[in-house]
């Protein structure tokens, strides 16, 4: 909302109508947002640019805020948890020198500059952090980081139960027809890590709060329990009287031992958890089918990744469940996780393909070697990079019966194939390799298993002739958007688009997964690649920062990589960028992200600068930025290159 002053005469001639109808436009956090962090966070936005000698300062919560040229802003401000409001006050001022030295003058009269007022208020919601519960009062708040749905477990699983309760207390847990009087333990209190402190930067959360008061216990499930579901019973009673004697003698007042004595004579109290859980149910365990064609194989649900690339139709053993998601057994101690929309239960009875695999053969090509493992069905699989010259490939609900090994005499890429059997149900292949690893495939033809190795292409230290995909991401969503409102869809592509010229002028073959904005899908872009036989995979991006991190300690180009073959052409970019930018080393990144995961060539993802600080957002504006930004790439491409096997 604009209050203003109406402009004394020997102004008007710079002051029109027009900018009286100026605002402040914010472009993060929006209006009625909820964010994710708890004690600061940033805010970013624009207000009209400099004109002439006349700019607008801002304030946001009475701190002062720099602008840049161009309008934009962004402040990282203390919040403090429930609605938070953000009052922001812009001041359009004269910036002139003669005025400065008019009023510096005891003959001058201190007349004040004059000044057009912008004003508008932003409301967020900050989340209450979690906290300990107060002492005075016998309580039980709740589950502590409860499971994602009903839990499903069979004999010899272990059920780990949590709640948050009253601190200095005794607990247990029970469990109707199965279980009473589970004994539980106070937690001691522990940091709880932010991950986007580790990833981003310091500055996300006070100093990791620490909570008192979590209680834990476990259960070990036997054959001999069967509930078809029921809910757990938290249990909660105060101190024994000599535990509540021994802290007053050591450093409880007589007033809090006063209030502890009279919620002691309340008994316990109990509570039941918000989900529920079955033991040892008669429909476990049933084989399932998996039903996506890149299904991924996780560590515990929604968590990290185990295996990736699954095809259709791979069978397993679902032996559990938490929520949405089934427990696989993939060997004799090797379980993941899978989703349960993703594949088909197959008919009680159906047991998951078992092979012998009794000899592995290579097939040399030109440009790849081809590994076939011939099975009597489609077991899940997985794929180990050790080092640069190393790969395992483990196939899991095999037995070996391997007494043959058949090399392609004319193949020089595979040195050395080596079978073991680390545990039953645990096939494993490791193939010493005498060049770096450049890529690879892996897919069922019917129900052989095969593993083809991509060769590095010819004349492979040189840029000439080479195929490069360069993906500008986003598009239909804008990414991060500038203070200004610049999109991150649209930085990408410019910055695409001047990096498609540089590559060409120095030779190389370059194919855009788009050239305008029309909507290319993230798997698209991959498959892209795949399409027009990529040497390398390049996704142009520029970086935000989740909330909670501040953006002027926390800024630069970045890389990031999946693969460890994709490890050296992300460093070689990351190294060139920084040259040619001169903007901060944010960081080399493992990134787990659907551009990087492909393996059949290298692949990264560059965050070539900070969209969200108004600084960077001007410069990647600018073909001059772009420029240096598109030779920095090239040039670590070329560098990539010409150091592939230690330039031999």
């Amino acid at each position: 909302m604009l209050a203003g002053m109406s402009a004394p005469g020997w102004l008007a001639s710079d002051v029109s109508a027009a900018d009286v109808r100026d605002e402040i436009v914010v472009i993060y956090p929006k209006p009625d947002q909820l964010i994710s962090a708890v004690d600061s966070t940033f805010i970013l936005g624009h207000v009209p640019p400099k004109r002439g000698d006349w700019s607008y300062r801002i304030q946001i919560n009475g701190q002062a805020v720099e602008v840049h040229a161009d309008g934009g802003f962004i402040a990282f401000l203390p919040i403090q948890p429930g609605a938070f409001t953000f009052q922001l006050d812009a001041f359009l001022e004269e910036k002139d020198r003669d005025y400065q030295s008019r009023i510096k003058s005891p003959f001058s009269p201190r007349l004040p500059p004059y000044s057009v007022r912008l004003s508008r208020e932003l409301t967020v919601f900050v989340p209450e952090p979690l906290s300990t519960v107060d002492a005075d009062t016998l309580v039980i708040a709740g589950d502590h980081k409860p499971p994602r749905g009903r839990l499903e477990l069979r004999a010899g699983d272990r059920l780990a139960v949590t709640f948050r309760g009253t601190p200095n207390c005794r607990a247990w847990f029970s469990i109707e027809g199965v279980a009473d009087s589970v004994p539980m333990s106070e937690s001691p209190p522990r940091l709880q890590p932010y991950w986007g402190e580790t990833v981003f930067g310091a500055g996300a959360v006070p100093d990791s709060l620490k909570i008192r008061g979590i209680y834990t216990g476990f259960y070990n499930v036997p054959d001999t329990a069967r509930i078809d579901t029921a809910q757990i019973l938290y249990h909660l009673a105060p101190p024994s009287r000599e535990t509540v004697i021994a802290e007053w003698l050591m450093h409880v007042s007589a007033l809090e031992l006063h209030r502890y004595l009279l919620w002691m004579q309340a008994g316990a109290i109990e509570k039941p958890s918000s989900y529920r859980v079955s033991f040892n149910n008669p429909s476990y365990p049933f084989t399932v089918r998996f039903a996506d064609s890149v299904q991924i194989v996780r560590h515990g649900p929604r968590k990290g990744y185990l295996s990736i690339f699954q095809p259709e139709g791979v069978e397993a053993l679902a032996v559990s469940a938490e929520g949405d998601w089934y427990r696989l057994q993939l060997s004799q101690t090797q379980f993941g996780w899978v989703a349960r929309q993703s594949v088909q239960a197959l008919a009680k009875g159906i047991l998951p393909p078992h092979s012998y695999l009794r000899s592995i053969r290579t097939h040399a090509a030109a440009d790849h070697v081809r590994v076939e493992f011939p099975l009597s069905g489609k077991h899940p699989f997985r794929v180990i990079e050790d080092n640069r010259r190393t790969i395992r490939v483990q196939l899991f609900g095999v037995t070996t019966d391997t007494d043959w090994i058949r090399y392609d005499f004319s193949d020089s890429l595979i040195d050395l194939a080596t079978w073991s059997q680390p545990e039953p149900g645990l096939y494993e292949l490791k193939l010493r390799l005498t060049s770096d690893i450049w890529g690879y495939d892996s897919f069922y033809a019917g129900n052989t298993f095969v593993f083809r190795l991509n060769r590095a292409p010819t004349d492979v230290t040189r840029i000439r002739g080479k195929t490069i995909v360069i993906d500008p991401g986003h598009s239909g969503d804008p990414g991060a958007i500038g203070p200004t409102g610049y999109t991150e869809a649209q930085a990408n592509l410019e910055l695409a688009l001047v990096l498609k010229k540089e590559l060409r002028r120095r030779g190389a073959k370059v194919v855009m997964t788009r050239q305008d904005d029309r909507h290319v899908a993230l798997y698209d872009r991959p498959a892209i690649a795949r399409a027009n036989e990529a040497d390398l995979f390049v996704s142009i991006h520029n970086n935000a920062l989740p909330d909670g991190v501040n953006p002027f300690t926390n800024n630069g180009s970045s890389t990031y990589y999946y693969h460890l073959h994709s490890m050296d052409l992300a460093r070689s970019i990351q190294g060139e960028l920084l040259k040619a930018t001169g903007l901060n080393d944010y960081g080399l990144f493992h990134g787990n992200l659907a551009v990087n995961r492909p393996t059949q060539h290298p692949a990264v993802l560059i965050e070539c600068a900070f969209m969200i600080l108004p600084e960077q957002e001007a410069l990647l504006k600018t073909g001059k930025f772009r420029k240096k930004v598109a030779k920095g790439i090239a040039k670590g491409i070329e560098h990539f290159l010409k150091e592939y096997n230690h330039g031999k």
